[in-house]
């Protein structure tokens, strides 16, 4: 059984859930725990009160689940069915006619240990006194309590008690009052950490842990600070312990150098950062590249914050911890707070909870399973209407998630870009062109793979399938089309800025290609200069894949050809052809010659010679380019690869 990670803690009144069938006050968590909602949803108190309570609770599944009690209580029902027939005698000498008080005992105790949050010592411990508690005379129809009891004590003190310790080490908040520039002229006085402190860590009701951490004769708002200091991160300290870490030893010098180097790979297009808390000012400086040294408060906002978010988390990666977060695409663009999310997956080992309303981190719950989503959503409480409920959803893929956040459909695109490509086929061979070409250029040029690794399909780019017959009925102008016309389908309707990419054979209808000369710019079509993609396939693939299916095909087809005359094609550039598909000159190629057949081995028929099931061939294709890693691009494939880089890197930048 796959292993779940719940949370909860107390605190949390109002507050219920729907992650688990049998308990409503428990959510799952993963890496990135995202709370979304409208307005007043309850999600930066639930957010506060996870960060503040001293008695917070883990626990992995599989764990006793309410089947198991069942299970385990039949017997015990069994006994409450024959009530009549006995009696306990207690402690203290009074009679009890039936075994309610000591069943819901036994249920409360069965409950804390299934559930969140569980004390294993002190449920073992009641459950041990059960016994000398409630019963002194046993007679036959208590004898199944006490195998009840057994086995479920039985299954605690077995419970794996490395799964009960605390997942992370720390707890650390960021509110949304941060900034890396200092508001007085006195470093020491860190004027966001007091509001913060003082608006939402003072109230002795909303947070017990000051009754623990007050001492005699101090002042609790100082008491506060001293404790929360260490946990609340504003940036207002960032200078100091910059400065600390850079004169400190040799290991602290090599964190703050390795920090530069990721905040350079996920944030500045690899340009080479360093980070500098000059003597005589109380801001820290930065340099980019080559231009000039200047103060952090010149940098735009959004890069202040990833440096505010991503400090901490990188600086403590010796250990796991938790950090709440509110709101952290304040200031940034989206495609940062993607890089940010994706360095907080990558570059550390903590788990991030986050108060947000960005759409755009939604669809990270596709792409990796260490996100989750909880919806937050504010109800009437049943028992009274002038009061209110707040329940938390598991909502991956609810599309009420948009109108949660307030985004209609019209107000984004999928995708930065997309590319158009003719069918599957295609997609799936350029694909495969494309995790190639970035191989070779991190040999060839470090600096431009750096640069072209960074674009993630499904939010950089992504693919259209348009159908090569299917393309008259597209219409890629900025006009509306009229959809009772022949082109009525508005490309740029459904789809962002696009690169178009057609087979060469697009040049034996002059109509088509005008159309596209017409409506699209220059640098939005690509026009092959060989009849299909297959055409550039490399040779050796198309060799390796034929000779396999080619033992497959049926001997009536196969008497006319000899496949070992495929080893006679040493021309690389054989199958690059503008008239020909690889299926006819295939069949050339392998047709022996004194045969007169009429069949085919690999083309389609007597014309233009596209392969047979295209689709399965393609698939043994990739199949082949992954058992053989060595294989090259063709130069017409690396000039397709190059063309959708500069393609992408255009609408991104």
């Amino acid at each position: 059984m796959t292993e779940k990670l719940y949370y909860w803690t107390d605190g949390l009144k109002g507050y219920s859930s729907d992650n688990e069938q049998d308990y409503d006050q428990v959510i799952e968590i993963k890496r990135l725990n995202y709370f979304i909602g409208k307005n007043n949803a309850g999600k930066s108190r639930f957010l506060r009160n996870l960060f503040s309570s001293n008695n917070r609770s883990i626990l992995y599944k599989p764990y006793i689940s309410q089947s198991d009690i069942s299970k385990s209580l039949e017997p015990f029902f069994k006994i409450l069915e024959n009530r009549d027939n006995y009696h306990i005698s207690l402690n203290n000498n009074t009679s009890l006619n039936n075994l309610d008080k000591y069943y819901a005992h036994v249920i409360n105790i069965t409950r804390q240990i299934c559930f969140i949050p569980f004390n294993k010592e002190k449920s073992l411990k009641e459950l041990h006194s059960l016994p000398s508690l409630y019963i002194r005379k046993i007679n036959t129809y208590h004898s199944d309590n006490y195998n009840y009891l057994k086995n479920i004590t039985l299954i605690v003190e077995q419970m794996d008690l490395q799964n009960l310790k605390e997942t992370f080490l720390h707890l650390f908040y960021i509110p949304t009052l941060r900034h890396l520039r200092t508001l007085t002229d006195d470093t020491a006085d860190h004027l966001n950490l007091d509001r913060t402190i003082k608006d939402y860590f003072i109230d002795f009701e909303y947070n017990k842990s000051i009754n623990q951490i007050q001492k005699k004769g101090s002042s609790p708002i100082q008491e506060l600070k001293d404790h929360y200091k260490k946990f609340i991160i504003t940036g207002e300290t960032i200078y100091e312990e910059l400065k600390q870490y850079l004169l400190g030893e040799p290991e602290q010098r090599d964190t703050i150098k390795r920090y530069e180097e990721k905040l350079s790979q996920y944030f500045f297009d690899n340009e080479p950062i360093t980070l500098i808390p000059k003597h005589d000012q109380d801001v820290v400086n930065i340099k980019i590249g080559k231009d000039d040294q200047f103060s952090i408060s010149v940098l735009g906002d959004g890069l202040q914050q990833v440096i505010i978010l991503t400090y901490e988390a990188f600086i403590k990666n010796d250990k796991t911890h938790a950090f709440f977060i509110e709101e952290p695409e304040l200031h940034m663009h989206a495609g940062m707070v993607r890089q940010l999310m994706n360095f907080y997956l990558n570059e550390t080992k903590h788990y991030y909870f986050f108060t947000t309303h960005s759409n755009h981190l939604l669809d990270m719950a596709d792409e990796s399973d260490q996100v989750i989503i909880q919806k937050f959503v504010k109800e009437p409480n049943k028992d009274d209407s002038n009061k209110f409920d707040f329940k938390i959803y598991r909502c991956d893929r609810d599309r009420d998630l948009l109108a949660s956040l307030g985004v209609k459909p019209s107000s984004v695109y999928l995708a930065n870009c997309t590319i158009w490509v003719e069918g599957i086929t295609d997609r799936l061979y350029i694909t495969k062109y494309m995790e190639k070409y970035l191989d070779e250029l991190k040999n060839s040029n470090e600096k431009l793979y750096k640069k072209y690794r960074r674009f993630m399909p499904n939010y950089h780019y992504t693919f259209v399938e348009y159908a090569g017959s299917n393309l008259v009925h597209w219409d890629f102008s900025d006009h509306y089309a009229d959809q009772l016309e022949d082109k009525g389908l508005s490309a740029k309707a459904v789809a962002s800025e696009m690169l178009l990419i057609a087979d060469g054979d697009i040049q034996t209808k002059p109509d088509r290609v005008k159309a596209l000369q017409r409506e699209l710019k220059k640098e939005n079509y690509y026009i092959l200069k060989c009849k299909e993609t297959e055409n550039t396939l490399p040779k050796d693939t198309i060799i390796n894949v034929a000779k396999s299916k080619f033992s497959r095909l049926k001997t009536e087809t196969t008497k006319s050809y000899d496949i070992s005359l495929i080893d006679h094609i040493t021309d690389n550039s054989y199958f690059d052809h503008e008239e020909f598909g690889i299926g006819k000159l295939l069949d050339q190629a392998i047709k022996k010659p004194a045969s007169k057949t009429t069949k085919t081995a690999f083309s389609d028929g007597q014309g233009v010679g596209t392969i047979k099931y295209k689709l399965d061939f393609c698939r043994e294709i990739i199949k082949d380019f992954d058992e053989n890693p060595d294989w090259q691009l063709t130069p017409k494939a690396k000039e397709l690869c190059e063309r959708i880089f500069q393609h992408i890197e255009k609408c991104n930048f």
